[in-house]
């Protein structure tokens, strides 16, 4: 039997972040070792309660913790609603019951620090919201960096436009500075961005699918549908791209997208390009200006960026796997 890889999914659930929970377990390739709640598609608190209910609907809560995310990004308000497109309470037209699990002291950050020193050099932390708790874990203890096997998250974009600015991604926009500590903090990281999640189009067809696959699949079905018919609305025709699920799956496989290694720079300063994620290729020939500090600085601390698609079809690895761990509700 091949162990399990320990695994902490960072989470502001969110309809894409729900079918990424699914996703993962359906894998079976990872041991769960927290979910942990983050401000950014709603307000932390509302998140978390997602969080805790979507434990419930996966049938984990008794065995997975879910922990609270701090209540906003590390220097700005915090986005306050996603309705158009995750519906008023996150997860689409759902209703989901609470846990019955104990509200735990221990914050997100805290939980993965511990869990860092508990499986040093073998933790992979996938976050698929904003980058907040990473970073407050980063403030805390530097060395958590080189404690992680591997960061990988979603959000970014190297090369496209942006999907709340023309040039911004939401989760790094959402909290830019938080996203600016981790990429420069030289932990292993893997950018999951709009240059990959936009080519992988969940379609009517695929939908078809999962509502076939039955009742474990249901609720995942029903959300998908919400989440369709909010891009329909916003003109991304009858396919929605599968955002945080495809973090996951590069979790455990980089064929799903085509990566490059380089450096990458956030910008906060600037109202009109806040959370861009400026990416320089460390196969890059260019000279820029030597006397940037922040050029010459950020330059040799670099990770790993999705340019695009890889050869392995992630759309149908994901609707193969959603029906391997049924979901309730």
């Amino acid at each position: 039997m091949t162990l399990r890889s320990p695994i902490v999914l960072d989470s502001d659930p969110g309809i894409d972040d729900a079918l990424a929970l699914q996703y993962l377990l359906g894998t079976g390739l990872w041991d769960l070792k927290a979910y942990t709640s983050v401000g950014g598609n709603l307000p932390a608190e509302q998140t978390y309660l997602n969080a805790r209910a979507l434990t419930r609907a996966m049938r984990i809560d008794a065995d997975v913790p879910v922990h609270r995310g701090t209540g906003r990004p590390l220097t700005r308000l915090p986005y306050t609603s996603a309705s158009a497109f995750h519906g008023k309470a996150g997860l689409g037209n759902e209703t989901l019951p609470d846990s019955t699990a104990a509200h735990l002291p221990e914050s997100s950050a805290q939980a993965l620090l511990r869990l860092s020193r508990d499986y040093e050099g073998e933790l992979t932390v996938c976050a698929t919201g904003p980058l907040t708790n990473v970073a407050i874990a980063l403030l805390e203890d530097p060395a958590f960096a080189h404690r992680v096997k591997k960061l990988v998250f979603m959000g970014g974009a190297a090369q496209v436009p942006g999907n709340v600015t023309p040039v911004a991604e939401f989760n790094i926009w959402a909290d830019p500075d938080a996203a600016e500590v981790v990429m420069s903090s030289g932990i292993p990281f893997t950018m999951v961005d709009l240059d990959a999640s936009l080519r992988w189009l969940f379609r009517p067809a695929d939908l078809a699918a999962v509502e076939a696959a039955g009742a474990g699949t249901a609720l995942a079905a029903r959300l998908l549908r919400v989440y369709m018919d909010a891009y329909r609305r916003h003109g991304g025709g009858d396919a929605c791209p599968l955002h945080d699920p495809l973090a996951v799956g590069v979790c455990a496989d980089e064929s799903f997208i085509t990566v490059a290694e380089g450096a990458v720079i956030v910008e906060s300063a600037s109202e009109l390009t806040r959370g861009k994620t400026v990416f320089i290729p460390s196969a890059a020939q260019q000279v820029y200006y030597a006397d940037s500090p922040v050029l010459t600085s950020r330059r040799a601390v670099t990770g790993r960026v999705a340019l695009g698609p890889g050869p392995r079809d992630f759309v149908k690895d994901f609707v193969a796997t959603l029906p391997q761990w049924p979901g309730v509700g």
